[in-house]
């Protein structure tokens, strides 16, 4: 797709090349190329800035901005300033066009964004956004992910036992086989995400064991998706975990297997 992206462009066929990047990036990111990912993904952006509007134009745009914040996530973090612009530009264009299914994902990628600035006001105002949605069509695809924002928001308030129960939720919901495919399209694999969530709720409500249980489930689901940003959350959250129950080794372990991976594939965030 990348050499279709090159040949079309030097022809001036610079439409098609931007279906061939946008191809390439999302290639990339089903590999976990981010680097490569952002450099196909922006450079669509800018020829597509090019070429006259049409009506598919706007969409075109929405699908790269939204498909722009998954390696930006990856290679930046959660609350790096191209994040919040690329989701914020993709929840503009959403509402240039109706009934559009990237709203969610761009709302979700803003969510975390705002979440992981410590701005819990706006993160909860999008996860009971992000929930009210999902109810309002049914999807059980949509509910699965929408109760973690509200969740990982009360969480963030130390409203535990509230937070617990949504996540929960979205972890009665989930199937890893059904829904490996969310990791490309949000960024990281919602059972992995809940799961670790839930270990930290759970310890913080009292429930040490249950809690450690929780976070060897995360674990277990992000080493079998062979996902390694999902992997790199698992061990982040787990070493943290071991950090609350005073286990040095366990904690030490899991740091150590964190850095490298997070080395390895550019992961900034989960690497600090």
């Amino acid at each position: 797709a990348a050499e279709l992206a090159v040949h079309f462009e030097r022809g001036r066929d610079s439409r098609r090349a931007v279906r061939y990047l946008e191809q390439a990036g999302e290639n990339a990111v089903q590999r976990s190329a981010h680097v490569e990912a952002i450099r196909h993904l922006t450079k669509a952006l800018e020829l597509l800035k090019t070429l006259p509007d049409t009506p598919g134009h706007t969409r075109q745009e929405l699908t790269l901005q939204t498909a722009l914040g998954v390696p930006l996530v990856a290679t930046k973090g959660y609350a790096a300033p191209e994040v919040g612009e690329a989701y914020t530009r993709a929840r503009e264009l959403c509402q240039q066009v109706e009934e559009t299914p990237q709203l969610f994902p761009a709302l979700v990628g803003l969510f975390r964004f705002y979440l992981v600035r410590a701005e819990h006001k706006t993160a909860r105002e999008l996860g009971e956004q992000l929930l009210s949605l999902a109810q309002s069509v049914q999807d059980p695809a949509l509910l699965l992910e929408a109760h973690f924002p509200l969740g990982a928001s009360l969480y963030c308030l130390g409203e535990f036992t509230p937070a617990r129960e949504h996540l929960e939720q979205s972890i009665a919901r989930y199937d890893p086989q059904e829904h490996r495919s969310h990791a490309l399209v949000y960024g990281a694999d919602p059972g992995v995400f809940c799961l670790s969530w839930t270990a930290h709720a759970l310890w913080f409500l009292g429930y040490a064991d249950q809690a450690l249980e929780r976070s060897r489930e995360a674990l277990a689901v992000a080493q079998e998706l062979s996902h390694p940003f999902s992997l790199a959350l698992a061990l982040d959250y787990a070493t943290i975990l071991h950090q609350f129950r005073r286990e040095r080794q366990a904690a030490w372990e899991r740091a150590t297997a964190a850095i490298a991976l997070c080395t390895e594939q550019g992961f900034a965030y989960y690497l600090a």
